[in-house]
């Protein structure tokens, strides 16, 4: 099998992929990874960011978007959970563009996987799948910058060079602004990813470095979660909204057999009751099975999940139904205490 992987830059204030956000003549680039797989691809096992489920491969994109005020914005599609990629993408993004860190901001992407590819975030993929994507759209961005610079000066694009947040005429030392040409930078045609030049690693003047030598970031959403004013999932309050609790299969595997839910229904609040289909093993990412509880409060669709009466078949779990933790500690210990095995 031959693969070819290629990174597609495309200069989306034309295609208006993100509407009303290229106006005033912004910069807004995009980032795609797109794996073009020859005739054997349905026999190709995927991995990586290939192998991963609902358009990673079709159209995850990034956005970098430099308005003519001189602000640049990261559009990041990923979730934050802690882990802080609303802070780290976005330090690639502004390392690899020469970006004033105190003139950067991040825009959170909408759910929204037509438009931005696979958004499930775990297993420590986000950076992983995307620091050489951000730093290339990055570096197309600032090579449309010093492009346009240069045809403004009319000078040779190679005397042009990104500083901390202006391009430099270095012959002359004359400066612009990246806001005084980005609505000239987007009317460039995006250059070809094997003409980009990443920056070294010497250059870097975030990723991997400590405020004692340079700027260091702050969390883009550190102030907020310390004062408490960080806005979680379970803040998100809206008219007329139910809550939902779910009484899952007690062994991995087993399969509902049959569910009373008469007692449930009479529960004050209590809106309905679903079955869930089960996946079976392995499950993966989809659903495990139960029975869920709608309700218009959290304490009666708790109160309806604890009025259910259910059968579960637990043959359907296979070897699963037999576990028992104290026999397999027993085991662990047993075989701590016996020779190992000499590999070499």
């Amino acid at each position: 099998m031959t693969t070819e992987n290629r990174l597609l830059l495309a200069n989306v204030s034309r295609r208006h992929v993100l509407s009303g956000m290229a106006a005033g003549g912004a910069l807004v680039l995009a980032a795609r990874w797109d794996f073009a797989f020859a005739d054997d691809a349905e026999e190709a096992p995927r991995y990586g960011a290939d192998g991963m489920p609902n358009g990673w491969v079709d159209d995850p994109n990034v956005f970098i978007r430099i308005d003519e005020d001189g602000s640049v914005t990261v559009i990041n599609h990923r979730a934050e959970m802690g882990q802080g990629i609303r802070t780290s993408l976005v330090m690639v993004a502004a390392d690899e563009l020469g970006a004033d860190w105190d003139r950067v901001r991040v825009e959170q992407a909408p759910g929204d996987e037509a438009t931005y590819g696979n958004q499930n975030t775990d297993g420590s993929r986000s950076m992983r799948h995307w620091f050489d994507p951000m730093r290339r759209a990055a570096a197309a961005a600032r090579t449309m910058l010093e492009q346009a610079a240069a045809e403004q000066w009319g000078v040779p694009a190679d005397e042009c060079k990104a500083g901390v947040h202006i391009i430099v005429h270095t012959p002359s030392g004359r400066e612009l602004d990246f806001g005084e040409l980005a609505a000239a930078a987007s009317q460039l045609p995006v250059p070809e990813r094997d003409t980009l030049r990443l920056k070294p690693r010497s250059e870097w003047r975030y990723i991997g470095h400590d405020k004692a030598e340079h700027k260091e970031p702050l969390a883009i959403d550190g102030k907020d979660i310390v004062t408490g004013s960080a806005v979680y999932g379970a803040d998100v309050y809206h008219e007329k909204m139910l809550y939902a609790v779910i009484a899952r299969p007690p062994v991995y595997g087993a399969r509902l057999a049959s569910v009373d839910d008469g007692a449930a229904r009479d529960v004050p609040g209590v809106v309905r009751v679903v079955e869930i289909e089960g996946s079976g093993q392995p499950a993966g990412f989809d659903p495990l099975g139960g029975v869920a509880v709608v309700a218009e409060n959290t304490w009666a669709a708790i109160e309806g999940r604890r009025a259910l009466e259910i059968e579960w078949d637990l043959e359907a779990a296979g070897d699963n139904a037999r576990y028992d933790s104290t026999t397999y500690r027993e085991q662990l210990e047993q075989t701590a205490q016996s020779p190992g095995q000499l590999i070499r």
